[in-house]
């Protein structure tokens, strides 16, 4: 009927974690001549008005668990949020009764009165049965919760929804879950997207986020729903039962936060949720070169023993490079889903600088093993402090890739490097140093195959031909590049 086994097979590895950490502290509440516990985390001199979140743990599992799975600290620091860690009684929740209601609303009015917590933006979360328990709070008290995130947990018996609003949800869960089957959590979340009169159609992000190629997490976002809300499912392909927090992928709690700040019960001094940046994939052109808002679509990859960050600031990329490896390739930053046609001529442009003279290397080659270039040879130039415009021309020679990409290989030296308007575009013909018109060659000087290299007047090593005579020669070389401009043959010796 559910699709679970036992909600309490998850090992609780962790369940010993130390009780305080930071501010947080242990609390506890009487609702209905009940004792109950909880903690709350708490950033220091919390302004009034601010936030409320209540995240909720797992059937046999506990408010410390939680606590040291979703890891909320740093985030509610920065965002100044409280949030507070319930404990359900016999470690689980009432997801059919009013008990744990009560508690939760214990809850808000026990924050309003230690912090004065702003009571229109309370949201409210969970794993397992704490996300069972974020959907019956949902139907149960409504008009006291903003928005749920609930997590690999959906109720038992697929309750009709019931809240007296429309409720924006993000609702996270891996793929191969074999605790809260993953297919019938989607099913149940469909029926809130039906409840809150969402549009039918969705958008669809994979991965996600979209510059993190490896990311084994994909966004589906229904939107146009009732009072200008979101429903969000974040499926996490090959996890199971388990509060995801994999940096090569999503973290659950920095997703959850990024969601449900947008959403107030009065919708005071909240815009609405910024929409999701596709990037299109098996595209002819690069994708966000300007780097206007933020470095989606591009990927710093690191390997060996390097290390740098780099993000968008200001409009351009900037790169803080602490040490390199031993290849250039070890400070990498790539823009892959490009689509290249066989025997197209393109032309790559960017502006970029360096906090010293030094060299960047730059690369358009396959996305996977092995990796192959698809340049001649690998294209170095020299940059100084002073921004410039950089630019080189090539033949795409080898089968149609849709999925190559462009590599900026910064591992050559350490030192802040920054990139802006980076531009792939298609050459409507070949560059004017490059063809027939004006063919030069030295003759062979037998009548015996030989090899040829096929240079442009720029020195730029075109490609290889075997001929026996000068006819042949021009044979060949028109197979190699295209009829306009200038280029010279010399033999391999």
């Amino acid at each position: 009927m559910f699709g679970m086994k036992n909600l309490g097979k998850v090992v609780l590895a962790l369940a010993s974690v130390a009780l305080f950490t930071g501010n947080a502290f242990a609390d506890n509440l009487t609702v209905d001549g009940k004792s109950r516990s909880m903690l709350v985390y708490a950033p220091s001199g919390i302004e009034k008005n601010r936030p409320l979140i209540i995240q909720m743990h797992g059937m046999n599992q506990d408010a410390p668990y939680q606590k040291n799975a979703a890891k909320w600290e740093s985030i509610a620091d920065t965002a100044r949020f409280v949030v507070v860690f319930p404990n359900g009684e016999n470690k689980a929740w009432d997801i059919g009764g009013d008990k744990d209601v009560n508690f939760l609303k214990a809850i808000i009015n026990e924050m309003y009165q230690k912090y004065g917590i702003d009571k229109n933006r309370v949201y409210v979360s969970g794993f397992s049965m704490g996300g069972m328990m974020s959907y019956h709070a949902a139907n149960k008290m409504g008009d006291m919760i903003a928005a749920i995130a609930p997590v690999s947990g959906y109720p038992i018996g697929n309750p009709a929804p019931a809240s007296t609003r429309p409720m924006p949800i993000i609702h996270t869960h891996g793929t191969s879950d074999d605790v809260v089957n993953y297919s019938s959590g989607v099913n149940y979340l469909k029926r809130w997207v039906s409840f809150n009169k969402c549009s039918e159609s969705s958008q669809v992000i994979k991965p996600y986020p979209a510059n993190r190629s490896g990311s084994a997490a994909s966004l589906e976002v229904w939107s146009s729903c009732s009072n200008d809300i979101e429903v969000r499912l974040m499926s996490i392909a090959g996890k199971g039962h388990w509060y995801s927090m994999d940096l090569a992928s999503v973290n659950t709690s920095d997703e959850i936060w990024n969601f449900v700040k947008n959403y107030s019960l009065d919708g005071s001094n909240i815009t609405p949720p910024t929409p999701a940046i596709v990037v299109p994939t098996n595209r002819d052109e690069v994708f966000n070169g300007g780097f206007d808002s933020s470095a989606v679509a591009w990927d710093l990859q690191l390997h060996g023993d390097a290390a740098a960050t780099g993000d968008a600031k200001d409009g351009k990329y900037q790169f803080d490079i602490s040490a390199v490896g031993t290849q250039n390739y070890q400070v990498q930053l790539i823009q892959h889903d490009l689509h290249l046609e066989k025997d197209q001529w393109y032309e790559v442009s960017f502006d970029a600088s360096a906090g010293a003279a030094r060299t960047l290397e730059v690369n358009v080659e396959q996305h996977n093993d092995p990796w192959a270039s698809y340049l001649k040879e690998k294209q170095n130039f020299d940059l100084g402090t002073d921004m410039k415009t950089y630019s080189f021309k090539f033949q795409m020679t080898a089968a149609t890739d849709t999925n190559s990409r462009l590599s900026f290989n910064a591992g050559a030296a350490t030192g802040t490097l920054t990139l802006d308007n980076v531009v792939l575009k298609k050459l409507a013909e070949p560059p004017e140093d490059i063809g027939t018109e004006a063919l030069k060659f030295v003759s062979p000087r037998t009548q015996n195959m030989q090899v040829f290299e096929v240079y442009g007047l720029n020195g730029q090593l075109l490609g290889r031909v075997n001929a026996k005579n000068a006819a042949e020669v021009q044979t060949q070389v028109r197979l190699v590049v295209r009829p306009k401009g200038s280029f010279y043959v010399k033999p391999v010796r």
